[in-house]
């Protein structure tokens, strides 16, 4: 009889405890993500990748396979981009060209453009890729960190 007393009173304080886990849970998840930014698809960037134009106050990496990258993003000058995932490379109109015309050959799915927007929704940087979407976080002194999308499928792979 004990030990079904016990196991009720323990009931009891479960419902209470989950109400206040649950609370701060949604409050650490609402302050956290504050700093997160996003892709907003833009047909103007795709253009700009497009015709293989540089933006002069951006920084350019990718991410993926040197000759058929995954994903190249330009980030405004401002900005760092703080990732091993990701290489700089100093880009001529060759070879952006070149880049390009691969991921649209290579990749199942056409590379489309996109803002990378910060928290506030201020443009920070372009993104072109077959994937649309990844995580985008603002940190301390204008810090990016931004993941990399996984390898698109390729054409002739099954």
């Amino acid at each position: 009889m004990r030990s079904k007393t016990i196991q009720k009173s323990g009931r009891k304080f479960q419902g209470p405890f989950a109400v206040i886990g649950l609370s701060l849970l949604f409050l650490l998840c609402s302050c956290a993500s504050s700093n997160y930014g996003k892709l907003e698809t833009s047909q103007e960037v795709t253009k700009i990748f497009d015709n293989y134009q540089i933006l002069s106050d951006h920084l350019y990496y990718y991410s993926g396979m040197q000759g058929i990258p995954d994903a190249i993003v330009g980030i405004h000058s401002n900005y760092l981009l703080k990732s091993k995932m990701w290489q700089q490379v100093d880009f001529s109109s060759f070879l952006l060209r070149k880049l390009v015309e691969r991921m649209g050959y290579v990749h199942m799915i056409t590379p489309r453009g996109a803002w990378i927007l910060g928290p506030d929704g201020n443009r920070i940087g372009v993104w072109y890729s077959a994937r649309y979407q990844t995580t985008v976080r603002v940190g301390q002194g204008n810090q990016l960190a931004i993941a990399p999308p996984p390898p698109p499928g390729l054409r002739g792979s099954h």
